[in-house]
């Protein structure tokens, strides 16, 4: 009888033993789990893994409860997720290896990823531009011998392929087909003042004083072949005295000769929170070697500005493609795509806007209680605003002049004007 006892557990062990193992969620010794791995290896796993026929392991230890080991048990979790996964590493190596840099923030690279046509995402994938560029800009009115209005600006402007991880980007204007995509910060102040800054008092009548601080992040696509640029940025800072407008005036005021202490600014526009989204479009219409002829639109909306507008840019000289880069690029990368390494052109640009509101006349949206503003029944609602420039390039240095003309803000009909140097470097 011990004998047929014997028997009968020694099949049922072997029968137990011989069942295949289920592979969700099933705890399975060390050594079978072994066996599976190695079978799985001579079996082409990763060709498994991206049919999506056998999902990704992931392996947690645990203890066991005492009952009959202390030795931690090995489980099994399989994951649904690798087939999808799995397409979109092998998209991202081929990319890599093709010299590609695709930004991942644009939603049509994000849906290309998933897609089973490799050639299809070589082909249309929205790429990070490689190029660093610094831009240092001043912008003043006493190249044209005044001191009054627009009176003094400030713009450092640094574009760079890791500016591309900033969370901003994500609100940013995004675009759905080839191009290349660029990041960058810029810091801006610009400064106003009535038409003298010799009276102490409130000017009724004329501009107020009034002078803002921003940090601003942007982000400019590129598409060459069809002679397309766009350009987003969001505008975070403040107006008022903190944005230190006065004591810029009153340091270059100290040390340029002839020029007086400037007074009322304790009269100036008060203290406000900037957040602005700007954004332009332009679209090339006659693209000849010498010649370019591109269209635009303008926008902004938010507590500084808020208006539309339209208008043309005009370029005659020597230049490679306006819509090829960000207007430098190093020597050597120009060598060798074959591009102009030296331009020399000059341009025309003209456009129209439509004021919907000018914290910097009418005062801020939220603080109210600046001593004096311009009324918004006195606003001129619609303003033109054309430039003159000639810009230079050397290689990776660049040298911009540019004379601008601005039509009456306000009610007292006063036009304005000031010059602008701008100062580029391929980094």
């Amino acid at each position: 009888m011990r004998l047929f006892i014997s028997i009968i557990l020694f099949l049922f062990f072997i029968a137990c033993s011989s069942e295949e193992p289920k592979v969700n969620n099933q705890v399975l010794p060390p050594a079978r789990l072994k066996a599976i791995v190695q079978q799985s290896k001579k079996n082409n796993a990763q060709h498994e893994l991206n049919r999506g026929l056998v999902q990704n392991p992931i392996f947690i230890h645990r203890k066991k409860q005492k009952r009959n080991s202390q030795k931690p048990e090995i489980v099994l979790i399989i994951t649904h997720n690798t087939q999808l996964d799995s397409i979109r590493l092998n998209k991202i190596e081929m990319l890599r290896a093709s010299g590609i840099h695709a930004d991942l923030s644009e939603p049509v690279n994000r849906g290309l990823l998933l897609d089973r046509n490799a050639d299809t995402l070589l082909q249309s994938a929205i790429s990070l531009g490689q190029d660093r560029v610094l831009q240092i800009a001043l912008d003043n009115d006493i190249f044209d011998y005044t001191d009054q209005f627009f009176t003094n600006g400030i713009r450092f402007t640094y574009a760079a392929p890791s500016l591309s991880d900033n969370p901003v980007k994500y609100i940013l204007l995004p675009y759905w087909s080839r191009a290349t995509n660029s990041y960058g910060l810029s810091l801006v102040q610009n400064l106003y003042t009535p038409s003298t800054t010799k009276k102490d008092g409130i000017l009724y009548g004329d501009r107020p004083y009034s002078s803002y601080l921003f940090i601003g992040s942007f982000k400019i696509t590129n598409d060459e072949r069809h002679h397309y640029r766009q350009t987003s940025e969001l505008d975070l800072g403040i107006i008022g005295p903190p944005s230190m407008g006065s004591a810029v005036q009153d340091l270059f005021h100290k040390y340029v000769p002839s020029n007086n202490e400037p007074l009322g600014w304790e009269y100036q526009v008060k203290t406000d929170a900037v957040v602005n989204y700007n954004f332009s479009l332009e679209k090339g219409v006659i693209n000849t070697d010498h010649l370019q002829l591109i269209l635009g639109g303008t926008g902004a909306l938010g507590t500084l500005y808020t208006n539309i507008g339209g208008g043309f840019k005009l370029r005659l000289g020597w230049f490679n493609d306006y819509f090829s880069d960000l207007g430098i690029r190093k020597k050597s990368v120009l060598k060798s795509r074959g591009l102009k390494v030296n331009q020399y052109f000059f341009s025309i640009k003209s456009e129209a806007r439509l004021i919907a509101y000018d914290a910097t006349l009418e005062g801020g949206m939220i603080n109210v209680s600046s001593p004096y503003t311009i009324a918004p029944s006195a606003v001129s609602r619609m303003i033109t605003q054309t430039s003159v420039g000639l810009t230079l390039t050397f290689g990776g240095i660049g040298l911009e002049l540019e004379q601008f003309v601005l039509s009456p803000e306000f009610s007292n009909k006063w036009w304005h004007a000031w010059g602008h140097i701008g100062l580029l470097f391929a980094l």
